[in-house]
């Protein structure tokens, strides 16, 4: 009988913590630009894709003016992928938020370009620990800011750059 009760608990238990559960993936597409993102755990993990071999960068702010935005830009040199995060504190005016005291807290960075499309997956922390973060909780409404530039330098200005009304 504690053999029967053991394994019917355990089994409860793998039935809730499934690794092979699916997550559930959300994708926008705007202007050839591609961003799919999903929940775990205490991250959100994104990948975006576009047909450039500059920057890509996405944002979230709770309206749809660039001022305060929470802005991840990333790009590939020479087979190196670079995640930043930044704060704007008015348009055309960002800097990463290392340069306020922040940390840049981005991991799982990975990215290519093949035939002149870029592709970057990164995730970040759900919690905003420091100021220029924000909490990305699974359910949040959010605008999103989307934008690619045809060149690498974070600077340089975009080709292409829209938002779009999510739910995290």
């Amino acid at each position: 009988m504690k053999l029967v009760l053991s394994i019917v608990f355990l089994n409860s238990i793998f039935c809730f913590t499934d690794p092979l559960q699916p997550l559930e993936t959300k994708t926008i597409t705007k202007n050839q630009m591609i961003i799919n993102w999903y929940h775990q755990k205490d991250r959100v993990f994104f990948e975006l894709s576009a047909p450039t071999t500059g920057w890509l960068a996405i944002g979230f702010n709770q309206s749809s003016g660039l001022t305060r935005t929470y802005l991840i830009m990333g790009n590939v040199v020479k087979g190196e992928t670079s995640v930043v995060e930044h704060y704007t504190e008015s348009p055309g005016n960002y800097s990463p938020i290392s340069s306020y005291g922040d940390k840049n807290r981005v991991d799982n960075v990975n990215g290519s370009e093949i035939e002149g499309k870029t592709s970057i997956k990164f995730s970040v922390p759900v919690r905003a620990l420091y100021k220029y973060h924000k909490d990305l909780d699974k359910g949040l409404d959010y605008t999103m800011l989307i934008a690619y530039s045809r060149e690498d330098d974070f600077q340089h200005h975009s080709i292409m750059r829209s938002s779009v009304s999510i739910k995290l």
